[in-house]
């Protein structure tokens, strides 16, 4: 990512905030997180607005929507699940909208869809949330719909962002399928952590893949342009 090699002070400001963040993951209680943490999101959102001349509002909201699902994570996981649930579902919906330009459903064929690794993903990915609620639905009961909506909208953010991968169409798309993994490791992760069995070594990799996938999603909206279209290759994996 090369506009991070920089050394300007929205860039120091990004590499101190989320070093902290990680000492802090790893050597101190883990609530200090809710107040490093939107620092770092702070500064991814400076970085776009410095770095692209035309602004996607859409971003800058779900940037808005993750600090204030952040803070209420670290505050209390339980107390505030079901808004937490909301929040998520937000912010993977407006990340939709925001790689909308980069959507050509013209592209889209069968033959791209129905190949064996894509099969095959879809089933871990199934296997991974069905892992997943039957852990921790008797602890939130009351918060089914919620739950469920946040799977939903994740798994349309995944798919979105592979589906502009698979395409072939921006030397970058691979930067967004990556994102999705990570996406789904955190939430995955996050709810075993918070809900059934605490570690800090499972707070220290939340937190590295969380800057992380900001990080490399910056950098595709930041060095991609829709415009910037290479040959129709298609990929299957």
């Amino acid at each position: 990512m090369r506009f991070l090699k920089k050394t300007e002070p929205i860039h120091i400001l990004f590499c101190i905030s989320s070093i902290v963040a990680i000492l802090i993951a790893t050597f101190f209680e883990r609530k200090l997180l809710m107040y490093v943490l939107p620092i770092v999101i702070i500064s991814i959102g400076m970085l776009y607005i410095k770095y692209l001349d035309k602004i996607d509002y859409w971003y800058l909201i779900s940037l808005t929507v993750i600090i204030v699902c952040d803070i209420l994570i670290y505050l209390d996981f339980l107390r505030y699940f079901s808004i937490i649930c909301a929040l998520i579902s937000i912010y993977f919906l407006l990340c939709t909208v925001v790689l909308r330009k980069f959507i050509a459903l013209k592209e889209l064929h069968i033959n791209t869809l129905f190949t064996v690794p894509i099969l095959v993903s879809v089933c871990l990915i199934a296997y991974v949330i069905y892992s997943i609620l039957e852990l921790i639905l008797h602890m939130v009961s009351d918060a089914i719909p919620y739950v469920l909506i946040s799977i939903f909208s994740l798994l349309i953010y995944m798919a979105v962002s592979y589906f502009i991968y698979i395409t072939d169409r921006y030397k970058g798309g691979l930067k967004l399928f990556i994102v999705g993994c990570l996406c789904m490791f955190i939430v995955s992760l996050l709810s075993i952590n918070e809900l059934l069995y605490y570690n800090t070594v499972f707070t220290v990799l939340i937190t590295i893949t969380h800057i992380l996938g900001f990080y490399i999603f910056l950098s595709f909206l930041v060095e991609t342009k829709p415009e910037d279209r290479i040959g129709k290759h298609k990929k299957y994996l």
